[in-house]
């Protein structure tokens, strides 16, 4: 089950859906997984076509609220030199997500939760997503993406968002962040030895990642992007997928470092896939779900 914001990118040449928590759930439905998304939407056309769109391409949308006060949410993305640079509208639906009776139904089935820090921006929304992982079950994965951007990332926020969760992702850039949020001079073993978690997983664009376990860790060098022209958008939430699809069969406690290194293997191949397309939900070609489904397993 994915938690959080569902919005529309707004691109220099077009409007694309978006939203880190419908992006992975976009990529876990490609993926073959069944996925429900938490989410809320404006009462209004952008807000019903973000939920048309999400149901046609596999996601359970039963769980995306109406506001009838606030719209539907927008990010406007500018590419400066390749990179994505974002700025979000400071009132949205997605603020306004609650822990209702359909998303307490859904998240006592869930095997596992993902969440982002932009989607706690708010007291309000950290109210609910707490109250949210309360009610999931007790072997459930936590897997928070700690999606670090100024200026909704305080340090409040991502305390918060670090008690929440027992897997972690961030990039390089946020791994920074954090350190210097906490100071902390290795955020990763921070994680680890100080909030105890499952596993960490750094990601370093082109140059790939790092998975570390209390009991083991696998880097992988990446994969050349499949094709030139992509913007990265949805890169890391791509990642995101692969991973919770993973966790989702062994936990993470007890994954050796081949397994690790098979996983890290098959979600930068995903990641870059997406870093290579425009938009953060392209179209997947059907050979590419196919292997990284099989690494998976059933």
């Amino acid at each position: 089950m994915c938690w959080g914001e569902l919005l529309w990118d707004l691109f220099p040449d077009s409007a694309r859906l978006g939203g880190a928590a419908a992006n992975v759930a976009y990529h876990v439905a490609q993926l073959g997984d069944p996925v429900r998304l938490i989410s809320r939407v404006g009462d209004d056309e952008l807000g019903r076509r973000a939920v048309a769109e999400l149901a046609k391409a596999g996601v359970d949308t039963q769980g995306v609220q109406v506001d009838d006060a606030f719209p539907t949410g927008t990010v406007r993305v500018d590419l400066v030199g390749g990179e994505a640079r974002f700025s979000m509208d400071k009132h949205a639906a997605w603020d306004r997500i609650d822990c209702d009776a359909r998303a307490g139904h859904a998240l006592r089935d869930a095997r596992a939760v993902v969440f982002g820090t932009l989607a706690q921006r708010t007291p309000l929304a950290r109210g609910a997503l707490a109250e949210a992982l309360a009610l999931r079950p007790a072997d459930a994965v936590r897997l928070c993406d700690l999606n670090i951007r100024a200026p909704f990332a305080t340090r409040e926020v991502v305390e918060a968002a670090v008690r929440c969760a027992d897997v972690f992702k961030l990039n390089e850039a946020e791994a920074e962040r954090l350190g210097e949020l906490f100071g902390v001079a290795d955020p990763v073993s921070w994680l680890l030895d100080d909030h105890a978690a499952a596993l960490v997983a750094l990601t370093r664009g082109a140059r790939g990642c790092l998975l570390t376990t209390p009991r083991a860790r696998a880097e992988h060098g990446g994969w050349a992007s499949a094709s030139d022209g992509g913007d990265r958008v949805g890169a890391g939430d791509a990642f995101v997928a692969v991973l919770a699809c993973a966790l989702t069969r062994r936990p993470p406690r007890e994954l050796d470092a081949t397994e690790l290194s098979a996983l890290a293997e098959q979600a930068n191949l995903y990641a870059s896939f997406v870093a290579s397309e425009s938009g953060a939900m392209p179209v997947v070609p059907p050979a590419l779900r196919a292997r990284v489904r099989g690494m998976l397993g059933p």
